[in-house]
């Protein structure tokens, strides 16, 4: 059953929810996604402050000031940030103040410190261009109940940042999608393993591994099987609360994939078992309890194919972000593509800005099925419609941006 790309993910879409909420310290958020809208406790800043060192003064006092014909003013107290002047500022008088001190009673400017000379308790200005404006008003970045951040945003050093200045010492996310990941095929050795005539190294779990914390989720690593069907049913059993199973090899229709004897064994009906796409075409995927199960192709370079396009939005989703997928742009390409076909294909790619500003993508070439040297320097996915011809260099079309 081979379905278009969107009309599968609108299938294992419609067959996931979201995670569970959590409470955890806010150090340990990173990375995590928001479960909960967020409002600010307090106007922030909570008061008027000074953006810089100078001296706090009335506007009034300084507006004609000007180097030839400096304002003295008597300086009556001196601040610094955490602190609070305990004298007003009156007519003819100014506060000195550092970075950060909340404005003392009565001043409505700060001038900088570098327009101003110092003669005792006297401080002379000599201009006051802008020093109405020098001053962080109470409430200009938050205003209190105002909402600063909404649930399914990913906590960034940003937002970190904000929680933290709001007192958030704890904060509600989504729990991790558990991930299992199962890499079959009697070729496939452990890492660990000498290498041996005929035997490969299994790269697919890291790589998915990596992809799967990228996206949100917590993967749970179940090593590698052979092609033996009861081996391949007992180690999918071993782990309990997986919320998403995902096995490489025996996709396809050969001898020993098994990933279709494996949805009869385990009573699963398939929700497809092929995308119209290329690389990564033979996928199955289809419900095993509560949980999706993911059969994706052995090939590396294939396998990061269906995970990027079909999920990765799925795990996000389950993860509780508020975006699914990459962003998308328009790239232009700087050398051709020449292979054509029917079938829409993805082209790993590395892009930056051209000469002219606009995106430029290089197309990875060496990239067949089992190839996993295209994902190196890989930055984007291209997008090649269906039926497309060769497209030369300087063509324009649709990237996945990482």
């Amino acid at each position: 059953m081979t379905v278009l790309l969107e009309q599968a993910g609108k299938l294992i879409m419609e067959k996931t929810g979201i995670m569970p909420e959590v409470r955890i310290p806010l150090a340990e958020s990173y990375g995590r996604i928001l479960a909960r809208d967020l409002a600010a406790a307090t106007d922030f800043p909570p008061f008027h402050r000074s953006p810089l060192d100078g001296y706090a003064v009335k506007f009034a006092d300084v507006c004609k000031a000007d180097s030839d014909r400096p304002v003295s003013l008597r300086v009556v107290d001196y601040v610094t940030a955490g602190n609070l002047s305990q004298v007003a500022v009156r007519p003819g008088t100014a506060v000195r103040i550092m970075t950060g001190a909340k404005i003392p009673a009565g001043a409505d400017a700060v001038i900088r410190l570098e327009d101003t000379l110092t003669e005792g308790k006297t401080v002379k200005i000599l201009t006051a261009s802008g020093a109405d404006q020098n001053i962080c008003r109470q409430g200009e970045e938050f205003r209190q109940g105002e909402t600063i951040l909404t649930k399914g945003a990913v906590l960034r050093d940003g937002a970190m940042g904000i929680l933290a200045m709001f007192g958030q010492a704890e904060v509600t996310v989504y729990q991790r999608p558990r991930v299992a990941i199962l890499a079959t095929g009697s070729e496939v050795i452990d890492v660990n393993d000498l290498l041996e005539t005929g035997k490969i190294h299994d790269s697919n779990s890291y790589m998915l591994a990596a992809k799967v914390r990228e996206a949100g989720g917590e993967p749970v690593l179940l090593g590698q099987v052979p092609d033996v069907l009861p081996e391949i049913v007992e180690r999918l059993r071993r782990p309990d609360g997986i919320d998403l199973y995902l096995t490489t090899g025996g996709a396809s229709v050969g001898d020993l994939d098994l990933m279709g004897q494996l949805f009869e064994r385990l009573d699963i009906q398939p929700l497809f078992t092929r995308l119209a796409i290329k690389p990564g075409m033979p996928v199955l995927a289809g419900c095993w309890g509560e949980s999706l199960l993911v059969a994706l192709s052995g090939n590396p370079a294939a396998a990061g194919v269906s995970f990027e396009v079909l999920v990765r939005p799925l795990l996000r989703k389950l993860a509780g972000a508020a975006c699914h997928e990459r962003g998308r742009a328009r790239v232009v390409l700087s050398q051709p593509l020449t292979k054509t076909g029917p079938v829409r294909r993805f082209v790993w790619a590395s892009c930056a800005p051209g000469p002219d500003g606009r995106l430029a993508a290089r197309p990875l070439l060496v990239q067949r099925n089992g190839m996993l040297a295209g994902l190196i320097l890989a930055n984007a996915l291209l997008d090649i419609p269906a039926g497309s011809p060769l497209l030369p260099a300087g063509t324009e079309i649709t990237a996945r941006l990482f």
